[in-house]
């Protein structure tokens, strides 16, 4: 009889064991989806950046036609950023490679927050070279802008045109690369950061 208890128990225990082990993956696969989602949308992002870049200068380029028909030092403004946009094309494609090496089906966690550390960095850098890149350009932009329009002469409302437009673009920067970017690396983070605790329990 006794044998029998000890059997029940022990049978119960399996299926617990079971019903336990099969609970612990559905968790984890929850976590890696939510990691796989923040991931696809990075490199849908990272995607329409490389697609874009470069018909994006073609097109300032097209709206710069009134520095194009003043000619000389003007032109160089608009040509200046298409050449910024050719020559930032293969970094886009390097940061876009980087996050298609990720896969969390076949990577551990450590090897996944490893490669999201590296992306973040990455991420890091093209802000601070894109935001001073940002600012030499838009400073001359202005200026080639308004001596195009006005000469020297001192028009106070083109002037408070181009400032709000500059601070604009500097506040824009950040924001976009917050929404697009560190949003989404963050919640990979997290997702990992669980899996982690998770598996150290």
């Amino acid at each position: 009889m006794e044998l029998d208890e000890v059997k029940k128990t022990w049978n119960e225990m399996d299926a617990l064991k079971e019903k336990l082990k099969i609970s612990d993956d559905r968790i984890k696969e929850l976590l890696k989806k939510d990691g796989k989602s923040a991931l696809s949308r990075l490199i849908r992002t990272s995607k329409i950046g490389v697609i874009a870049l470069i018909p994006t200068g073609l097109l300032l380029c097209l709206f710069s036609y009134n520095f194009f028909i003043a000619g000389g030092y003007y032109m160089i403004c608009p040509l200046a950023f298409l050449l910024i946009c050719i020559l930032a094309e293969p970094i886009e494609i390097y940061g876009y490679r980087m996050l298609k090496s990720i896969n969390f089906s076949d990577m551990s966690v450590k090897e996944v927050s490893e490669r999201i550390l590296k992306y973040q960095h990455f991420v890091h850098q093209c802000q601070l070279y894109g935001m001073i890149g940002a600012c030499i350009y838009m400073g001359i932009w202005g200026y080639l802008s308004y001596t195009l329009s006005f000469g020297s002469e001192i028009i106070w409302g083109f002037i408070i045109y181009i400032i709000i437009l500059y601070l604009a673009t500097l506040i824009a920067i950040p924001f976009a690369y917050k929404k697009l970017f560190y949003k989404h690396i963050n919640r990979i983070k997290e997702s990992l950061q669980e899996l982690k605790e998770f598996d150290n329990l």
